[in-house]
């Protein structure tokens, strides 16, 4: 058996070695139990106060730990999971945010920070079956071994009992759904697959809200803050008032004022809860594979039922020349262009991405003995 690597890089300047220096996102706000951060080759005992770079992954076994980055974006980790820091940039002075992580493995409870509600393009979370646009709100996320998602939204409250509900979309290669109710819950098996239709999550509200975490200001008056922040900065520039400016009061590093949180004394609750969903998330996608899997047998016994034309959903064309299948892929710009020519006496396995698309497991033959993975860098 074989496995081929293909990097293929395009458009290469200087200026792309930068963008992948590490930066400083944040620190550990709090550890439990083993976690540590992968740092390249390096790993970093994982204490309390310790840097969080980009291009970091968090991991945790026996352990759970908390990020808090420096936009007030706070991320949970529960036992046995791996996330990963892949982009984070924050200069509120020259109105630049963006924050990218992705989750692989276990549960993953997240909170928006100031990211989200000034620049809610920007935030992307991705699971290996499902990528999360997030508008300014909270939700929880349980990804299993085989990279299914349960992604459930939940509200964001004050400690004054204050709550509202944002947004969220949960979006495949080959659909997207959109939640905004509390508690509402949607599963992704993997990216060639519609997410699930959202569904109301009731008979684990009370258990779910252990998950909430609470603000101590008002998710209403931090809207306001912001927008009264965009006015004052308008009414300096129309010169009305210079010198009345207070926006180096706060302390935009402090997330301690922040946050409180109800899982505080119930983290033996969280862990539990996650578990319980995860097996959920299980049992759901052995249910959708069901079917899946028996049309997978069946074409299997099958000599030659290979698709061959193109697919206007993926963008991949296949044709069979001779005893070769020729397997292509052009990017939506048109400026990158990847092309196999593979044997057809033998069977493989493609995972690809080239620039924002993702494919993997992509099957040609009756085997896989054979796995080539491709990546295309821009």
């Amino acid at each position: 058996m074989y496995r081929i690597v293909l990097i293929l890089l395009t458009c290469l300047t200087l200026s792309s070695t930068q963008a992948f220096a590490n930066v400083d996102a944040g620190s550990i706000g709090e550890i439990k139990g083993s976690g540590v951060l992968e740092r390249g080759r390096d790993v970093i005992t994982g204490d309390t106060g310790t840097t969080v770079q980009t291009m970091d992954t968090a991991v945790t076994a026996r352990g759970k730990m908390r990020i808090d980055f420096i936009d007030d974006t706070r991320v949970d980790i529960t036992e046995h999971s791996r996330l990963l820091i892949d982009e984070f940039v924050y200069d509120p002075a020259n109105d630049v945010g963006s924050l990218s992580i992705k989750a692989t493995l276990g549960g993953v409870r997240y909170a928006s920070g100031q990211i989200a509600k000034k620049y809610r393009q920007n935030v992307k979370i991705k699971t290996p079956s499902a990528t999360i646009g997030v508008r300014g709100t909270d939700f929880v996320m349980v990804v299993d071994e085989m990279g299914g998602s349960m992604i459930t939204l939940l509200p964001s409250c004050s400690t004054n009992g204050m709550c509202y509900v944002g947004e969220i979309e949960v979006e495949t290669d080959a659909g997207m759904v959109i939640m905004n109710q509390a508690f509402q819950s949607t599963m992704t098996s993997h990216r060639m697959q519609p997410p699930s239709p959202p569904i109301i999550i009731d008979e684990a509200e009370q258990a779910l809200t252990q998950l909430i975490i609470l603000r101590k200001k008002n998710p209403y008056e931090e809207e306001e803050d912001i927008l009264r922040k965009k006015a004052r900065a308008m009414y300096d520039f129309l010169g009305l008032d210079f010198l009345d400016f207070d926006a180096l009061d706060s302390d935009m590093l402090n997330v301690d004022d922040i946050w409180v949180t109800a899982l505080d004394e119930s983290d033996y609750l969280l862990g539990d809860l996650l578990y319980d969903l995860l097996d959920q998330l299980n049992a759901a996608l052995m249910a959708i594979f069901k079917d899946e899997l028996s049309k997978q047998n069946e074409t299997m016994l099958k000599r030659d039922t290979t698709k061959y034309g193109f697919d206007s959903r993926t963008g991949i064309r296949l044709d069979k020349v001779g005893e070769s299948w020729v397997w292509q892929r052009e990017d939506n710009a048109g400026n990158n262009m990847i092309r196999l020519e593979l044997n057809r006496n033998y069977g493989y396995s493609l995972d690809v991405k080239q620039g924002d698309f993702e494919l993997y497991d992509y099957t040609l033959g009756s085997s896989r003995n054979n796995s080539i993975a491709i990546i295309q860098i821009n």
